[in-house]
């Protein structure tokens, strides 16, 4: 599996070394085919995509949008944006965010409690196999 991260704001360049590092590792531990395109993007950004795809007017953490299946083309699974300033201003873990939204991609879920008590298992196993970066 691939993961290509891509800043697309300015104000987010800076996370793009720390968080290509962090994807080549998680990458690297799911045996998978495919690529995943991960964007870093700001909070105006972000807050715009939560209020068209999810109908929320505010930023969020991570968003993940997998390929239809059956769509024609490349072997694309998603794409995760992640807004690394929100994460860093809600004291939460970029690694537990980007994995986060991998795994959505991936089929995990968490409408369901016995969902979400798999992926967050599936998290809890990753985030010890990787090195953290906080913020």
């Amino acid at each position: 599996m691939k993961l290509k991260i891509t800043a697309l704001d300015k104000a987010v360049k800076e996370y793009k070394q720390s968080a290509s590092k962090l994807s080549r590792r998680l990458a690297s531990l799911l045996r998978k085919n495919g690529l995943i395109e991960v964007y870093l993007i700001g909070d105006g950004r972000m807050k715009s995509l939560n209020q068209k795809f999810r109908g929320k007017n505010r930023a969020t953490n991570v968003l993940s949008f997998t390929k239809p299946k059956n769509f024609p083309g490349d072997d694309k699974l998603g794409e995760v944006y992640l807004a690394p300033e929100y994460i860093k201003k809600n004291k939460e873990d970029l690694l537990l965010m980007l994995i986060h939204g991998v795994l959505h991609i991936l089929g995990y879920g968490h409408q369901k409690k016995s969902d979400r008590i798999k992926m967050e298992k599936k998290e809890e196993e990753l985030l010890l196999k990787l090195p953290h970066i906080h913020g």
